[in-house]
This record gives structure tokens, C-alpha cells and sequence, in this order.
């Protein structure tokens, strides 16, 4: 007995980019949900695409705010460096939190990784999520 089939590439190159685009979507809907929120630019800023590049179909979560890197990933000791914040050019830090009196330190801890978009990508993704991230 001998079978033969058809397949229809661009058929399923449009269904694989359709799941990628849904996955993409949850993914960053719930990003935003997952989001800190102090004025809301970060959440704002959330998007998504989905590219065909070659033989494989990417799709994209991603903040293009500066800050969004060091709000997913941490800073100082708790980041990449594991090193706590020191001033460069001056002898101390000096900054303005809301609603309290100037505050100045020799050094700063930093602040801890907040990861929403891999969390995000995790709670939707239909399988298993490794933690690359790429900036």
C-alpha cells in the first residue's frame, strides 16, 4: 500500500505564524498585567510582532523604554553586575523620593529584578519556557 500526500507549506507557515501571533498577544496582555505600575509608561509601552525570518516564525514581547531592561533584570547587587550602585563623578548619590525629604548615600543596594515579561510568557505559553532573555 503506498499513500501520498500534498502539503501545502504556505498553508502551514500561516497556521504556525496565527499561534505564534496568539501567543504573542496573550503574552504581552498579560505582561501588561504583570507590569509594575507607578505612572504607567511601562505598561504602556508593552508590544508585540511576529516576523517570519527564513524557516522560522519569531515572535516578540518587548518594553522600548530604557528603563524596562533594569526593571526585568534588577540593579546593582541584585543585577547583572552584582555590585552595588556607586557615584561616579560625586562623592555621593543624591535623589528625591516622592514625598519625603532629598536623600544621599555613599552606595545603594539597587533595585530587585521585577521579571513580568518572562513571567508573562510563562503563564501563557503552551509548553516549557527557558529564561533567555535578549535586549
Amino acid at each position: 500500500m503506498r499513500v501520498t500526500t500534498d502539503v501545502d507549506e504556505a498553508a502551514i507557515a500561516e497556521l504556525v505564524r496565527a499561534i505564534v501571533g496568539e501567543v504573542a498577544t496573550a503574552t504581552a496582555n498579560q505582561a501588561r498585567r504583570l507590569a509594575p505600575v507607578d505612572n504607567g509608561p511601562l505598561r504602556a509601552s508593552i508590544r508585540q510582532s511576529v516576523d517570519v525570518r527564513g524557516n522560522l516564525v519569531v515572535g516578540e514581547v518587548y518594553s522600548d523604554l530604557e528603563y524596562a531592561a533594569y526593571v526585568h533584570e534588577g540593579t546593582g547587587i541584585y543585577g547583572p553586575t552584582g555590585q552595588p550602585i556607586r557615584p561616579v563623578r560625586a562623592r555621593v548619590l543624591s535623589w528625591q523620593p516622592r514625598g519625603g525629604p532629598r536623600a544621599f548615600a555613599r552606595s545603594v543596594k539597587g533595585q530587585r529584578p521585577n521579571p513580568f515579561l518572562l513571567r508573562a510568557l510563562r503563564d501563557v505559553a503552551p509548553g516549557p519556557v527557558d529564561g533567555t532573555v535578549r535586549y
